[in-house]
């Protein structure tokens, strides 16, 4: 089965659009982010990352990106090196806050849903080729697993930083499967996962009822999500080709979600 990409012009969504999502519980789009942006977002996330390449949480938070870089500015021997490390932190956080409210996207999410949303959480999952984690390839999983918001609520957002096909990790979705709602499902490891591990919640889905399709897509394409779509992703085996991809998770305004000890989900106002 073949992906289907939208072509968005002037930001504003179409009614076959909405339809799209509403059947198939995702919507691609081409057009959304400038070239030259989703490159910068690259440039200064790729700064912070470790000699594996794992995945950072919320960069969007001061805190968080500090606290996953500890092993780099522990190398920094001066004194003044070292402060305008955290100075880029904060600057790379603010930036990627300022993203997570970005105004296009407030105004596509609200289109869906018809509701006001807020952001919860930021993640970028690098699959550098030839790291070590490189070949992580998640099982096929709920992001609503971890939310657990009721209803169809959660919305992740993925802005694809590199040309993505199956050899270098691409995604993979279930389309339909978010009409089933949130499945019953086992834990696992996903953030904390090592490079011999397969993280991502087990989801309880006899996924032979659904065509699965390949999310083969260009740089800059922007994927908008069902949280109750399943979906998961190849191992990246190019030895040349990378595949960085920054997610965007929202939820419905006033809907309870579930914070997580890891993610620490919190609402922001959009």
């Amino acid at each position: 089965m073949k992906i289907k990409i939208f072509k968005l012009k002037k930001h504003k969504l179409e009614k076959d659009h909405l339809n799209f999502y509403k059947d198939n519980g995702y919507l691609v789009l081409r057009g959304v982010f400038k070239k030259k942006e989703v490159n910068y977002l690259n440039k200064k996330i790729s700064f912070f990352s470790d000699e594996g390449w794992h995945n950072i949480m919320n960069p969007d938070r001061k805190e968080f990106l500090i606290a996953q870089t500890l092993s780099k500015i522990g190398k920094i021997k001066n004194l003044q090196d070292k402060i305008k490390f955290l100075k880029k932190a904060e600057e790379t956080s603010i930036i990627y806050r300022e993203y997570l409210k970005d105004k296009r996207v407030k105004k596509l999410l609200e289109r869906i849903t018809k509701n006001k949303m807020v952001g919860l959480m930021t993640h970028v999952i690098f699959k550098h080729a030839r790291s070590k984690y490189s070949k992580l390839s998640w099982a096929p999983h709920q992001d609503n697993s971890y939310a657990k918001m009721k209803g169809h609520s959660y919305i992740t957002t993925n802005l694809f930083i590199h040309k993505s096909n199956k050899k270098n990790g691409c995604l993979y979705l279930f389309p339909g499967s978010h009409k089933k709602g949130l499945l019953k499902f086992k834990k696992y490891f996903s953030y904390h996962a090592n490079e011999n591990q397969k993280p991502g919640n087990r989801t309880k889905l006899n996924t032979n009822n659904f065509k699965k399709i390949d999310l083969k897509i260009n740089s800059g394409d922007y994927l908008i999500m069902n949280g109750n779509l399943v979906h998961g992703s190849y191992p990246n085996l190019s030895k040349k080709y990378s595949r960085h991809l920054i997610s965007f998770n929202y939820g419905i305004k006033g809907k309870k979600f579930f914070s997580g000890d890891t993610a620490q989900r919190r609402s922001i106002q959009l």
